[in-house]
């Protein structure tokens, strides 16, 4: 009744065998292998990136209570300086020396009517990376400093001057890190607040 199928001869080249079927166990151990060096370069650079920022952000809110606390304990005036990103693109009273760094932080002392780095070790300056930028500093009276250096007085006291530093980590998340007047910690939160 109906007409046999004809049967296509056996290929006679090897290759055609792979194109009828799946991938052969070799191929598949290959990109096995691969997928695994892509993972073993890729993911501690991913949690070394995510680490830096929480290291970063702890360590500017250690290094502001440490401002405090020199200040209160020495019985002295400190003054932190915030060193944004960029770079001021003017010459001002607080160009040069110590205030033509940028993206850190430094506490200061005045003595002779310049400002000079502290002599305290865990207060030496400290740069941070790209991947952690100061954009801006809020102060007190309401304005916004986006480029150069921005002081801030911590009095022996056991107080300090209002300020809001505005940062941006590297998976371009914003925070804000708020130096309240009469508290030793700042507050750390996620996103910007005047």
């Amino acid at each position: 009744m109906f007409p046999a199928k004809k049967r296509d001869p056996a290929p006679s080249c090897p290759a055609h065998r792979y194109m009828a079927g799946g991938f052969t166990l070799i191929e598949l151990m290959v990109v096995a292998a691969l997928l695994s060096i892509i993972a073993m370069v890729a993911v501690p650079r991913l949690s070394r990136f995510f680490s830096n920022r929480a290291e970063n952000m702890s360590f500017l809110t250690k290094y502001i209570a440490k401002t405090h606390d020199d200040a209160f304990l020495n019985g002295r005036t400190n003054f932190l300086a915030i060193h944004l990103y960029k770079k001021e693109q003017e010459k001002t009273i607080l160009s040069g020396g110590v205030f033509d760094r940028r993206n850190g932080v430094s506490v200061l002392n005045f003595r002779d009517n310049v400002y000079t780095d502290s002599t305290r070790r865990l207060l030496q300056h400290y740069e941070f990376p790209d991947s952690f930028r100061i954009e801006e500093v809020v102060l007190r009276t309401g304005e916004v400093v986006t480029s150069g250096s921005v002081v801030i007085p911590f009095y022996p006291q056991g107080y300090s001057d209002n300020a809001v530093i505005h940062v941006i980590t590297g998976d371009d998340k914003k925070w804000s890190v708020n130096i309240r007047r009469h508290f030793r910690d700042p507050e750390v939160v996620n996103d910007w607040i005047r």
